[in-house]
């Protein structure tokens, strides 16, 4: 039986390329963490968007920063686009400083008989992240 709010353990069939390969590696470093509770959906956005912006990095490498006429290319404004909601991703994902400390602080279970007494900083040093 799958566990309540698991990450599929295995990417889609649908994500390919480079956004099948982040999954790979994403999934895998949310579940050691412990991370519960995580929108499969935000998982594939995520990865879906990593593989925007590598697309559009690379073409930014190959074509330039700017088109024939001195403008910015598209493949400027969708990177930065995409660099941007990779950035409010990561934090759903807990994978920022502040967020990942945020989950820590939910994760962090203050009933535990065992925990009682210990301050923050020393139950969350006990932790894997």
């Amino acid at each position: 039986m799958k566990e309540q709010n698991a990450l599929q353990p295995t990417a889609p069939r649908y994500l390919k390329g480079q956004a099948r390969s982040m999954y790979e590696t994403l999934v895998p470093l949310l579940t050691e963490r412990g991370t519960q509770g995580i929108s499969q959906s935000i998982v594939e956005q995520y990865c879906q968007t990593w593989q925007i912006s590598r697309l559009a990095f690379d073409t930014i490498q190959s074509e330039g920063i700017v088109d024939d006429n001195g403008k910015k290319s598209g493949a400027v404004t969708t990177y930065e686009a995409a660099t941007k909601n990779l950035r409010a991703l990561a934090n759903d994902l807990g994978l920022s400083p502040q967020s990942m400390v945020n989950l820590q602080k939910l994760m962090l279970d203050t009933e535990d008989d065992d925990e009682q007494g210990t301050s923050f900083k020393e139950r969350a040093d006990k932790m894997k992240f």
